[in-house]
């Protein structure tokens, strides 16, 4: 046998046996790379400002067994209060070099913001002077959970006084999301035995005033009233003014209740007695349905007079009259009951009084609507004026006003409306001039506001303030001469003319008496004048101005637009050049300046329309007047 096939013999021996195995030519010495596996799931869904925990991953090595602890993360940590996706990535490398990587997303969803739920429902109603408990809310969110503790509560519920209050719930979570809502509570007027007295039912604007709890109420109806009854109730009233008037007591708090709707041929007639206190005073008011005050023709007598003579008192005071219409109608050319021109007044006070408040009365066709003059020095102070129709005053060979003050101290003139005061175009005699207006304040009286009238046609001035004062917020349309302030010679006559609006000057008349004068003052006055809006005058007169320049007055934000020369420019006004009859259109009239004086005259605490408010009237016109957004 030869060597090689004894070496053949052996080899198929030993490999029969399993003792050996040759060598593979292709294994070499070759490594494997790692092996990474996530903990928990590949994506992961997150709330908004919700913590995020990672659950890490595992790396095992073929060579190197566990490596783990090797594992290098990033993209970590997640800022879960900024939505969006992120991605966390983990890789491991051996100790040849070797690497492995995976990744996990974590998606920040959007905050959700807080939801409210209301305790009961979303409109209540509690009765005046009751207890209101707020039944409360609670607010849940799906990041924070309960945040019933984070709700702030604003506004309040006054069970006192009649209206509709709101509560404005709201919450905040802690990614600054908020929720809100509202409940709305309605406050209810109590059942009172005065309901039928429009004068003790809260109206905004107006005043309320309630019987003492001695009052006695005297009730007088010419349609239904019988003099020989008592007047306790509506249903035993008496029939006259004059038989009311007698049973009522002197320094007490009575009042005199005239029907809505009926008519008297009287007026009230000089007046002799006085109320309590400023607190509880004596009221002549309306009572009863509808909405036409109390008529009240008092012919070719005042409608009211407080005088010297016949035992009158010289104090007489603490007294409200409010809601009566008090009409001349023997002056009333335009009426078939016109007699003849005599010189009767609305309101005629001479006596002294501390408290007086006239309010909403409708005063037509008197040589002055309201006249106050302390002719005996006996103090006429703390008188109120307010939210009153005085129209059509005129006189015959006669000074004439729609309201006259002298000598008083501390009045204020509020919210009243002027129409067509001093003149009458149809009469001889009663021709518009230079000495008749709506409002004159004489020298000699102290303390007058005049704040937020409505003003328009005067014979003359729309409100003359000679001795000084505060002229506010007011409105005035087509008068030859709108204001003056201070022509005082015996003191100072400073003061302020603020925020008024003056629109369409025009004259006294044609010939002789052109004028289309806004502000007018005296040259050594200092005067503050401040964001008034004077513009489109009617009047051609060559001597017409705006506002009087003064070298002691002090000017402050005014606009002057088309009445002197050169006012014409537009600047950069919204709409500069709006209408009181486009104004009227817009409120629902038929777009004419008697429509807006028809709606004017209207107005009462029975029938009140905000529309023609001096508030409304007035925004109209400064709307226009704002500038345009660049």
């Amino acid at each position: 046998m030869s060597r090689y096939s004894m070496y053949v013999l052996i080899m198929l021996i030993c490999t029969g046996c399993g003792g050996w195995n040759p060598p593979d030519p292709g294994d070499g010495d070759t490594n494997s790379p790692p092996e990474i596996r996530l903990i928990g799931a590949n994506n992961v869904q997150l709330h908004h400002g919700e913590a995020y925990e990672d659950t890490g991953a595992t790396a095992n090595d073929n060579e190197d067994g566990d490596l783990t602890d090797q594992i290098v993360v990033s993209g970590l940590p997640i800022t879960s209060n900024v939505p969006g996706n992120y991605v966390i990535g983990y890789q491991v490398t051996d100790s040849d070099g070797a690497s492995a990587s995976i990744e996990r997303l974590v998606n920040v969803a959007e905050n959700n913001a807080p939801t409210i739920n209301l305790h009961g429902a979303a409109s209540l109603e509690v009765e005046q002077n009751t207890e209101f408990s707020d039944p409360g809310a609670t607010a849940n969110d799906t990041e924070d959970g309960n945040l019933d503790a984070q709700i702030d509560v604003a506004g309040e519920v006054d069970t006192t006084a009649p209206g509709t209050y709101e509560l404005i719930y709201s919450v905040t979570d802690s990614a600054s999301a908020t929720a809100e809502t509202t409940r709305v509570v309605t406050v209810t007027q109590v059942g009172s035995p005065f309901s039928h007295i429009p004068i003790t039912n809260e109206k905004a604007g107006f005043t309320t005033i309630l019987p003492a709890s001695d009052s006695r109420l005297i009730y007088v109806s010419s349609s239904t009233g019988d003099n020989a009854n008592d007047g306790l109730t509506p249903e035993t009233a008496v029939n006259s003014i004059t038989r009311g008037k007698d049973l009522l007591r002197d320094g007490s708090p009575d009042w005199l209740l005239l029907k809505i709707g009926d008519e008297w041929q009287e007026g009230l007639g000089k007046w002799l007695k006085s109320g309590r206190s400023a607190s509880e005073p004596m009221v002549v008011t309306a009572y009863g349905e509808g909405t036409k005050r109390p008529l009240l023709m008092s012919g070719t007598k005042d409608g009211l007079r407080a005088s010297g003579g016949g035992g009158s008192p010289q104090i007489i005071d603490n007294l409200v009259f409010s809601g009566l219409h008090l009409y001349a109608q023997t002056r009333d050319p335009d009426a078939s009951t016109f007699v003849e021109v005599t010189n009767n007044r609305g309101i005629n006070w001479f006596r002294g009084a501390t408290y007086l408040l006239f309010e909403d009365n409708y005063i037509e066709h008197y040589k002055e609507g309201i006249q106050m003059h302390d002719l005996d020095n006996l103090n006429i102070s703390g008188v109120v004026i307010r939210r009153n129709i005085i129209v059509d005053s005129y006189a015959v060979g006669a000074h004439s006003q729609g309201m006259y003050l002298a000598q008083t101290e501390g009045v204020l003139i509020e919210e009243n409306i002027f129409d067509h005061n001093g003149w009458h175009p149809e009469l001889a005699g009663a021709e518009a001039t230079k000495f008749n207006h709506s409002v004159y304040i004489q020298k000699g009286n102290v303390g007058v506001e005049i704040k937020n009238n409505i003003i328009s046609r005067s014979s003359s001035h729309g409100m003359q303030l000679r001795p000084g004062g505060e002229i506010l917020g007011n409105f005035l349309i087509r008068n030859p001469i709108s204001i003056l302030l201070g022509l005082n010679d015996d003191g100072v006559d400073d003061g302020i003319v603020r925020n008024n609006v003056i629109l369409n000057g025009n004259d006294i008349n044609s010939d002789n008496a052109k004028r289309g004068w806004g502000i007018d003052f005296n040259p050594e006055n200092n005067a503050i004048v401040e964001n008034n809006i004077v513009a489109h005058v009617m009047s051609d007169s060559g001597n017409r101005f705006a506002i009087k320049q003064s070298p002691n007055a002090t000017y402050i934000d005014n606009i002057v637009y088309k009445w002197e020369e050169g006012t014409d420019d537009p600047m950069n006004y919204q709409d500069p050049d709006r209408t009181i009859e486009e104004y009227d259109a817009l409120m629902g009239g038929t777009g004419t300046y008697e429509s807006f004086i028809s709606s004017l005259r209207t107005q009462s605490r029975l029938t009140w329309n905000p529309a023609y408010s001096v508030e409304n009237l007035k925004q109209f016109f400064r709307d226009g007047f704002e500038e345009k957004t660049k």
